[in-house]
Parts: structure tokens; C-alpha cells; sequence
């Protein structure tokens, strides 16, 4: 008896051959995609599953991209065809066929984007990379190869080029203005010390730098940037001159952690300056609190060691509290 489901055929498509294994290449609608495949995680089955549990607001962000319509996915989405979908290629017309069916493909490379088809409203065409006849093992080992080899790109630099790509939200676009006056100004506290794109030992990144200065924006109000990098580059030339100095530690400014440390005792002194001076933030009214602090610190609680700024902030508090009995 000839089966009753429904069969999808698909012309264009190219067989490839890479050592033992062969897969096809071609374009499937994005909503047929949706329909035909599936994943295990090892939540759903510790036995058998392997992949990721789906995030749901990642799928739905990626919907909202496809949506939009000014969004393109060109990568490929990479499946395994299951034996029930019944895959079969024609050599003479470049073209498969399969069994439309709900667990047609498992997906090895891809579930967040797949997951994102179901939740959008439009559909498109959609590189994928089908493999045909492998075993649960080499599913599994594609699975391993493929989220071990891929490397992807360093949110230094995604961060870098979202000007180019007019993706900056207006916080992204203030954070930069500062931070580009601080690597640009030859009389930044932090000149030859920034790095825009990558990750550069003794080195800020662009990230860094946002992570630590964005909780301070509501602190400086409506400043402007250029008012906003003159106030903290005299807080870091205090700081330096205070502290760092006088314990032979210049360099832990421009560490990740310690800088963001750094960032984080800010309002605390800012908040001493402005008591004791008005909001008048020169170097030498941040020097006036911050000489205290390196007179009462010691030079190995300086020293901080893994991703946690905020003990660094707490030991130059208390330095700050020992002075002034506060």
C-alpha cells in the first residue's frame, strides 16, 4: 500500500561529498522548515538528546528580525533527514524529495533561527545543509563540531561596527562619544590604554567601558559628552595620582575589573566633592578625598583576582569611611 502522506519536492539542489559523509545543499521555505523539524535536548531526553533547551526570547527576536523585512539570514541551517522522512534524490533532475512529516529533520546546526520561522508572521527561502544516513552518533559528533570549531565574533567588535551598520540606540551612541575622547585626547587619563575592536591585555575595551560607565549616566544628568569625560578624566587622574602612584600600581587602571571598581567608587567620592567643594569635579578636589584613601589602603588590597568589582569598591569605601569617620 502506497503511503498517503504528503511528499515536498525541491529542484537545484547540489550533492556534496566530504569523506565518508554526503549532504545537500538548496533553499527550503522558512515555514516548511518549521513544520518538518525538530529538536531533543538533554532536558527532554537525557538518553538521546544532546542540543540546547530553545530560549524563547532569543526565537522571538530573531521572528520580530524576520518581521521587520529589512532582515536577511543567510547561513545555512544544517539537518539530519530521519528515516521516516524518507529522503530520496534525483540525480538526473538536481532535486529531493521527502515526506512531509513533523519530525522530517533533526536539526544540528540552526534551532533558534528555526524556532524563530513558527513565531513569524512572513516566510522566505532559507539555505539549508541536509546530511542524509547518519547515525545517532554522528549527529551527535556533527552536533560537537560544528558549536566547538565555529568561532564566533567578539562582541568587541560587534559593538565596534554597530555605528557602521546604523545599529546604535541612542545610550550606545552617548557611551561612544565618551569613550572616543578618551582614546583620542592626548590628555586622557586612559590615552593608549583603549581598544576599540578586540581584547588587548592592559588594555579597555569598548565593552568594558560601557559596562562601567552606563550606571553613571543618571548621576551626570543632561551633560553633555565632552562635560562628562572632562569630570570622570579628572576623577581618573586623582585616582591614579592618589592611589595607584603611591602603591606602584598604575597599571591595575586598566584591567577590566579593576577599572570597573574604579567606576563604581565614583559616586561615592563624586557625591563627597560636591558636599564639601559645589559641583566643581577638577582633579584636585577628587585628590583632596582620594589622597586619604591611598594613605589608609593597602597595597594587597589592591591586588583583586577573577570578574567581581564590587569588593574593590567596598575596601575603598571603607578606606574613605576610616578617614573621615563617616
Amino acid at each position: 500500500m502506497e503511503s498517503t502522506e504528503e511528499r515536498e519536492s525541491f529542484a537545484s539542489v547540489s550533492l556534496v561529498r566530504q569523506g565518508d559523509h554526503k549532504f545537500y545543499s538548496l533553499t527550503l521555505p522558512s515555514d516548511l522548515l518549521a513544520e518538518t523539524c525538530f529538536v531533543v535536548s538533554r532536558d527532554e531526553d537525557p538518553v538521546k538528546g544532546f542540543q540546547r533547551v530553545l530560549d524563547e526570547k532569543r526565537a522571538k527576536e530573531i521572528a520580530a528580525y524576520i518581521d521587520s523585512g529589512l532582515g536577511t539570514i543567510p547561513s545555512s541551517i544544517v539537518l539530519s533527514a530521519q528515516e521516516d522522512a524518507d529522503l530520496a534524490y534525483s540525480s538526473s533532475k538536481k532535486s529531493i524529495s521527502f515526506k512531509k512529516i513533523r519530525k522530517a529533520f533533526m536539526i544540528i546546526d540552526g534551532q533558534h533561527r528555526v524556532y524563530g520561522f513558527s513565531l513569524a508572521k512572513k516566510a522566505f527561502r532559507v539555505p539549508v545543509v541536509i546530511y542524509s544516513g547518519l547515525s545517532k552518533r554522528d549527529e551527535t559528533r556533527l552536533f560537537i563540531d560544528i558549536n566547538s570549531k565555529q568561532k564566533g565574533v567578539p562582541p568587541e567588535l560587534l559593538l565596534d561596527i554597530k555605528k557602521l551598520a546604523d545599529y546604535e540606540n541612542s545610550q550606545e551612541e552617548f557611551l561612544r562619544g565618551i569613550f572616543d575622547l578618551f582614546l583620542e585626547e592626548t590628555g586622557s587619563a586612559l590615552y593608549g590604554k583603549l581598544s576599540p575592536s578586540s581584547k588587548i591585555k592592559g588594555k579597555i575595551t569598548r565593552s568594558t567601558f560601557n559596562t562601567a560607565i552606563k550606571p553613571l549616566a543618571k548621576i551626570f544628568g543632561g551633560k553633555s559628552e565632552s562635560e562628562i569625560y572632562g569630570i570622570l578624566n579628572n576623577y581618573f587622574i586623582a585616582f591614579s595620582e592618589a592611589i595607584l602612584t603611591k602603591h606602584d600600581a598604575t597599571e591595575y587602571l586598566y584591567s577590566a575589573t579593576f577599572f570597573k571598581g574604579v567606576c563604581g567608587f565614583f559616586p561615592i567620592v563624586a557625591e563627597k566633592v560636591k558636599d564639601r567643594f559645589g559641583a566643581i569635579y577638577n582633579a584636585d578636589n577628587f585628590f583632596h578625598f582620594l589622597e586619604k584613601v591611598g594613605r589608609n589602603i593597602k597595597a594587597s588590597k589592591l591586588k583583586i583576582s577573577g570578574s567581581a568589582h564590587v569588593p574593590l569598591v567596598a575596601i575603598l569605601e571603607s578606606c574613605l569611611k576610616d578617614e573621615f569617620k563617616l
